[in-house]
C-alpha cells in the first residue's frame, strides 16, 4: 500500500499560505507525490488551530526521499517562512485500506491504540457513508513517543451525519468483534476543515 507522510504546523498568515499552495502543490506533485491535502484543526484539544498537510507517495522510501526533498524546496521554503510557517510535528503513515473519495468539507481522523488492522474495514464502509464520503485506514510507520498506533481518516460534508455514522460503527457487533481480537479503541478525535486538495 501507499505511504503518506504527515506535517503539524502553525501558520501565522494562514490566507496566504492556503494562496501559496497555487505554487506549491505543483511542486510537490512534480516529485512524486499522489496526493496532497491541507486541514486547518478546528476541534481537537490542544491541536485546534494547528494545519495538517498530508503527502501520499508511492512507496515508504519515496515518503522519506520526498520529504526530504520537500524541505530542501527553495520554492516551498520560501512560501513557509513569508507565512510564517512552524513546523511540530512529522509523521509517516502506511495506508492500509480506502473506501469512496477523498472529498468533503471536512476531514476527521481518530486515533487508535492496538493492533493497526483492515479486517473491519468492510463492515465499517457499510454503515460509514451513509455520513461519510470517503475512508481510510491507516497505521502509525513513524510517529514518535505517542499512545495511537493507527489511526481512522473520514471525509464528510456534514459532521452531524459522520458522528450518527460513525457512533452506529463503533457500536455494531462486527466492529466490536474487530475491536476485542485486535485490542483496538479510539483514543482521540480531531476534527479539521479541508483548505485545499490535490
Amino acid at each position: 500500500m501507499t505511504a503518506l507522510t504527515v506535517v503539524i504546523t502553525t501558520v501565522d498568515d494562514l490566507a496566504s499560505f492556503v494562496e501559496g499552495s497555487s505554487q506549491t502543490i505543483p511542486a510537490v506533485m512534480d516529485m512524486g507525490c499522489l496526493h496532497t491535502q491541507m486541514v486547518q484543526v478546528n476541534m481537537g484539544g490542544d491541536a485546534a488551530g494547528t494545519v495538517g498537510v498530508s503527502f501520499e507517495w508511492e512507496t515508504m522510501d519515496q515518503a522519506f526521499e520526498g520529504s526530504k526533498a520537500i524541505n530542501q524546496n527553495q520554492q516551498i521554503l520560501q512560501v513557509m517562512g513569508d507565512c510564517g510557517v512552524a513546523v511540530h510535528r512529522r509523521s509517516m503513515l502506511s495506508v492500509m485500506g480506502e473506501m469512496g473519495e477523498r472529498s468533503g468539507s471536512y476531514l476527521s481522523c481518530v486515533y487508535t491504540s492496538g493492533t493497526p488492522n483492515a479486517d473491519g474495514l468492510d463492515a465499517g464502509w457499510e454503515i460509514m457513508k451513509d455520513g461519510a464520503n470517503g475512508l481510510m485506514g491507516c497505521a502509525a510507520v513513524a510517529n514518535g513517543v505517542a499512545a495511537w498506533t493507527g489511526c481512522i481518516f473520514s471525509w464528510t460534508d456534514s459532521v452531524d451525519s459522520l458522528m450518527a455514522a460513525s457512533a452506529k460503527a463503533w457500536s455494531s457487533s462486527q466492529m466490536q468483534a474487530t475491536q476485542a481480537k485486535y485490542g483496538t479503541r479510539p483514543e482521540g478525535r480531531i476534527i479539521g476543515t479541508i483548505l485545499a486538495s490535490s
